[in-house]
């Protein structure tokens, strides 16, 4: 049973799903307004849209006078007025405005989603979802918010001076409701036509087989939902910050049990989220609004996340069957060859088909790998483009004078939630890449001594605070100066490092680096190699002699739960790759209660000693720097003073300018905006540019093209320093923007201090 291909009803069942509509509607809102208000009487999800929502996407137009009679009697005893006569009549009337808006909203969303998907399932596509999203979740409530408010003010009830705040409220509870509940109820409905119809189909012993399956799968999902309660429990009834730790738990459920699970999984951990912030518990409970608008961006995080990830998924399961499709009938033609092997016509005949078949199977091979490379872009810009919002001005606020300890510190705990989901999605987007073959090492000279050297810094504060003992072994026999992937050994290190500092509660984390006994080479000579071992030893939990292959697989953790919460399980599946990449392996021998040792070998070419590449390495110490300080960002205030730059930023969307604009304005520059690059074009004909931070998605003409016309444009005086600043922050994507002629590059969310590193290139390499 399809979603979107809406039932037409028969008159006396068509009534029925109208009342039983109503009466949901109703009950829903008077649930939502007795058990999940604040004292502030503010409903933080407004629950009945969301039923009215799925409903009128189920069945169409012809239900909406359900959505109209429920809203009413939802409405009706909070705003109907009984002293007189023309108080009751006003009262009615403001009442069945708000009903007629409800309803309108509803059928508008309906109407627009069905228009704009192609697919009767709207949650298969990644576009679909955010179409959805954009339409159904966030267009719909306007016109439900705007018609409300307005019979409120009209009917005295709210004064007209409160209009937008009250708006605002009312739409975001609205939206929140939408994106919790219709896509669990979509889920629920489509799982129950496909049971009906599946099951019709079992014999005896498939139902047998069926049934042992489900068994298993109940238990995996009595474990996830166990595991989940008591995240949410801790979170949001007892205030520990580990909200953002769910989403692993999302990612679970979606590979799991699909949309069914993960939409299932969002009810729950909405609903803790929901009655804890409003009995004044957990993370996001304050005394002010600001509570609500913490609780709701947490929920719109997580089922934006999670619906992007059923898309992605369901397009690569329908990529996999095409593939699968594509085998099955060059199987059927091989047959058909074989069977008509003693006609030399025939044969040639399906030999031409044969390579029709192939041709068209590795076109749709190429094709899937492509939607896959589009996946990952999408992915990176949609989850990376609101964090640049979230985080930079998170770390503007951490500066201001005018917040209390309280306010900093729940400032602090928005922006470390917001890195640490940003590392997730990092780490899921290196596992998607490895799979994919898309990770590549940028081979180049690199001072191992300064990377070690800056690794070391960053590992002792963390040794630290958890005061244990650290040591460093590095042996002076190995070359200063080698050639590799700079980035990947030092993530692979530090996941190392970290690992170990985290499973070690006492006694000493030892970090080994020397040359390997079995070969030797002179440092001196030019394209020489030396193999050096890599060795992190702890005293740690130690790990059991049967968790030791798996602790490599994504998302496997073999420590116990106090430390398995503070992780995604990704590390080590990902410095395996990177390690397997450089030509060797990670391996690992451990005793339970006494520790671990992490080694690997890997061979590096030897750089004869030459004049290094000042600019890498004060980048990798900016990088470094910004780690060993935990993330934390400083403001230069007086920048601009000591760099006067004349500096545009070529960006359309309102936040990122918000964003980029008060970076910029608190190290003391003020900068001109173009909103495409037709703009840039016309802006730095008319005043000379130091730089332009260049957006590359713009409408009517994108950063890419742009950057080409001005490299290309004789006629101007002097050219801007050009820096791409973008969501697209794949190695590919980096490639493309420096191939256009652009001069440096940094990825959304902006690091104050990456971008202040590249505003002193623009300068030192002209």
């Amino acid at each position: 049973m399809l979603v979107l291909s809406q039932q037409r009803l028969k008159p006396l069942p068509r009534i029925l799903a109208i009342v039983i509509l109503a009466l949901i509607y109703y009950g829903t809102a008077e649930l939502s307004r007795h058990v999940a208000a604040t004292p502030q009487s503010v409903t933080p999800v407004w629950s009945p849209d969301g039923f009215a929502t799925a409903a009128v996407l189920v069945f169409g137009f012809q239900i909406l006078p359900g959505v109209l009679i429920g809203s009413f009697l939802a409405n009706i005893w909070a705003f109907f007025n009984g002293e007189n006569l023309y108080l009751a009549i006003t009262s009615i009337l403001q009442v069945l405005g708000i009903a007629i808006g409800t309803t309108i909203g509803a059928g508008v969303g309906n109407y627009l989603l069905r228009k704009t998907v192609k697919s009767r399932i709207p949650f298969r596509r990644l576009d679909d979802v955010y179409k959805f999203l954009g339409l159904t979740a966030a267009f719909a409530p306007t016109i439900n918010a705007t018609a409300g408010v307005i019979c409120l003010c009209l009917g005295g009830k709210v004064l007209w001076s409160m209009f937008w705040g009250v708006w605002l409220t009312w739409w975001i509870s609205n939206v929140a409701g939408i994106c919790i509940f219709t896509p669990a109820i979509l889920s629920w409905y489509e799982l129950y036509f496909k049971i009906i119809k599946n099951t019709s189909k079992l014999t005896i012993n498939n139902k047998n087989q069926v049934l042992l399956i489900s068994r298993w799968k109940v238990f995996e999902a009595i474990i996830l939902l166990g595991i989940v309660t008591c995240l949410s429990f801790v979170s949001f009834y007892q205030a520990y910050d580990l909200e953002y730790i769910l989403i692993p738990c999302l990612v679970w459920a979606v590979l799991r049990f699909g949309k069914f699970g993960a939409t299932s999984l969002i009810v729950v951990i909405t609903m803790i989220a929901v009655l804890g912030t409003v009995n004044g518990l957990g993370t996001f409970a304050q005394h002010t609004h600001n509570s609500l608008i913490l609780l709701q961006s947490f929920i719109v995080v997580i089922v934006v996340t999670t619906l992007s990830l059923i898309a992605i998924l369901s397009e690569k399961q329908q990529a996999i069957a095409n593939l699968q499709k594509s085998k099955t009938r060059l199987i059927d033609k091989s047959i058909q060859l074989e069977a008509n092997k003693f006609s030399l016509k025939e044969t040639a005949l399906t030999l031409e088909q044969k390579n029709f078949a192939l041709t068209e199977a590795k076109k749709v091979a190429e094709e899937a790998n492509r939607t896959k490379t589009e996946f990952l872009s999408n992915m990176s810009h949609e989850l990376r483009t609101p964090l640049n919002a979230i985080l930079g001005l998170g770390k503007l606020l951490q500066e201001s004078n005018n917040l209390d300890d309280q306010e900093k510190l729940d400032i602090q705990t928005v922006c470390q939630s917001g890195t640490h989901l940003l590392n997730l999605i990092d780490d899921i987007l290196d596992i998607a890449k490895i799979e994919s073959g898309k990770m590549e090492l940028h081979i180049q000279d690199v001072n191992l001594s300064i990377l070690l050297k800056d690794l070391v810094e960053i590992i002792k504060v963390q040794a630290n605070q958890k005061k244990i003992d650290f040591v460093y072994y590095y042996s002076q026999e190995i070359p200063q100066l080698i050639r590799t992937d700079d980035k990947r050994l030092r993530q692979t290190l530090l996941n190392l490092l970290s690992n170990a500092i985290k499973f070690t509660n006492k006694g000493h984390v030892i970090f080994r680096v020397s040359p390997n006994k079995s070969e030797r080479c002179n440092i001196e000579s030019p394209n020489s190699f030396i193999l050096i071992d890599f060795e992190v030893e702890d005293s740690g939990i130690g790990i059991e002699p049967d968790k030791l292959e798996s602790i490599f697989l994504p998302f496997e953790q073999a420590g116990e739960t106090q430390f398995k919460v503070q992780g995604t399980g990704l590390g080590l599946a990902i410095s395996q790759k990177i390690i397997k990449m450089m030509g060797s392996k990670i391996s690992v021998s451990s005793q339970r209660g006494v520790g671990s040792i992490f080694r690997f070998t890997v061979r590096l070419e030897v750089v004869k000693a030459k004049s290094h590449d000042s600019q890498n390495d004060s980048q990798n110490i900016v990088v470094n720097n910004i780690l060993a300080n935990g993330g934390k960002q400083t403001f230069d205030r007086t920048l601009a003073q000591t760099l006067p730059l004349n500096i545009l930023l070529a960006e359309d969307n309102s936040l990122n300018q918000l964003v980029v604009r008060k970076i910029l304005n608190r190290l003391g520059y003020e900068i001109d905006i173009a909103i495409n690059g037709l703009k840039v074009l016309e802006l730095i004909r008319e005043r000379n540019y130091d730089v332009i931070l260049m957006d590359v998605q713009m409408p009517e003409m994108d950063g890419i093209e742009t950057t080409k016309n001005i490299v290309n444009d004789s006629d101007l005086q002097k050219r801007p320093y050009i820096i791409a600043v973008t969501a697209n922050a794949m190695d590919s994507d980096r490639l493309r923007c420096l191939s256009a002629g652009m001069d440096d590059y940094i990825s959304k969310p902006i690091n104050v201090d990456l971008l202040v590193s590249a505003l002193w290139r623009s300068q030192n390499e002209r």
